[in-house]
C-alpha cells in the first residue's frame, strides 16, 4: 500500500471508530467488576473528570506515545507492569479517550505506525467518553444508582478491555487491578501532560506530525480511601517516547554494575 493512502486509511479508522478498528464497547459494566467497591467508582469518574477539563486532545495525537511505570513490578500480577503504554484518541476527530497498551510494539501495531507487523492478537484497556444518549441501558442505570456526575456535560467515561484477534474483536470488563491502574494513569498524566513542549517547528519533517521534547516526570498519586492502601502514595513514571523509561533504568542498573565493579577492584588492589 502506498505511503499516502496508508496514512488516510489510517486516519479514517482513527476518526470514525471508538477504537482502532475495534467497534464500540459491548456491553462492559463497572459493577459487573469483582471486588470493586462502588466508592472507587466514583473516584473513578472524578478521575476521568479532572483528565477530561484539562483537554489533553487539544495537543496530543495517536502517535504520541507514552511510557509509564507505578509503583514497583512485584505490586501487579505477574510482577509486570499491565498496560506500560498509552495514547490520547479522538484529537484530530472520532471520540475523545485514551488506550493503554501492554506495549508500545502493540500501540504502534494498532495506530499503523509499525511497518513490519500486523495488528493481531493485541490486547488493550480503552477509556472513551460517550455521549449519555448513545450509553449502553445497564451504564446508564449504573450512573444512575451510584449519582456519577463527572463535570464533563452529556459525556461520560466507559472503560473496557479490547482484544483485537485474527478471528474477530473481543471485549471484557478490567479487572480491579487494571482499574486501580487505570487510576493512577489518569491521576497523573492530568499534572504532568500540560508541561510537555513542542519541539522545534524545523524538525516536523514532511508528515507535518506535531512532535514534543523528550519528556520524563515522576510524580506521587495517592490512593482513595475505598482502597486496601488507602491513602498510600504510589510513584507514577511517565515518559515520552515511552522507551525513555526503560532506556534510563537500564543506564542506572548498568551504572550501578559498573560502581559495584570498581568497588572490587579497589579493595583488591588495597588487600
Amino acid at each position: 500500500m502506498d505511503l499516502h493512502l496508508k496514512e488516510l486509511f489510517t486516519r479514517f479508522q482513527e476518526q470514525f471508530s471508538s477504537g482502532p478498528s475495534l467497534g464500540p464497547t459491548s456491553g462492559t459494566c463497572l459493577l459487573k467488576v469483582d471486588g470493586i467497591p462502588t466508592a472507587f467508582i466514583k473516584s473513578l469518574f472524578r478521575a476521568a473528570a479532572a483528565l477530561y477539563r484539562t483537554e489533553p486532545w487539544k495537543r496530543l495525537r495517536p502517535h504520541h506515545l507514552f511510557g509509564l511505570r507505578i509503583g514497583k513490578d512485584f505490586d501487579w500480577s505477574g510482577k509486570k507492569q499491565p498496560f506500560p503504554c498509552a495514547q490520547f484518541i479522538g484529537g484530530d476527530g472520532g471520540d475523545l479517550g485514551f488506550h493503554m497498551f501492554k506495549s508500545d510494539l502493540d500501540a504502534q501495531k494498532m495506530t499503523g505506525l509499525s511497518e513490519t507487523s500486523a495488528a493481531s492478537d493485541v490486547e488493550l484497556l480503552r477509556v472513551v467518553f460517550i455521549h449519555e444518549s448513545l450509553l449502553l441501558p445497564s451504564t446508564k442505570r449504573m450512573i444512575r444508582s451510584l449519582s456519577l456526575d463527572v463535570e464533563t456535560g452529556d459525556k461520560f467515561p466507559i472503560i473496557d478491555v479490547a482484544r483485537r484477534t485474527s478471528t474477530g474483536n473481543r471485549f471484557r470488563n478490567p479487572t480491579a487491578e487494571e482499574l486501580r491502574y487505570v487510576f493512577a494513569f489518569m491521576k497523573a498524566i492530568t499534572i504532568v501532560h500540560p508541561f510537555l513542549q513542542f519541539a522545534d517547528s524545523g524538525k516536523l519533517g514532511k508528515r507535518r506530525l506535531m512532535k514534543f521534547e523528550s519528556f520524563i516526570e515522576t510524580v506521587d498519586v495517592q490512593w482513595p480511601p475505598e482502597l486496601p492502601r488507602a491513602g498510600e502514595l504510589v510513584a507514577v513514571t511517565i515518559s515520552h517516547p515511552p522507551v525513555q523509561i526503560f532506556q534510563e533504568k537500564k543506564l542506572n542498573s548498568e551504572n550501578s554494575i559498573q560502581a559495584a565493579k570498581s568497588m572490587e577492584q579497589e579493595e583488591e588492589e588495597i588487600s
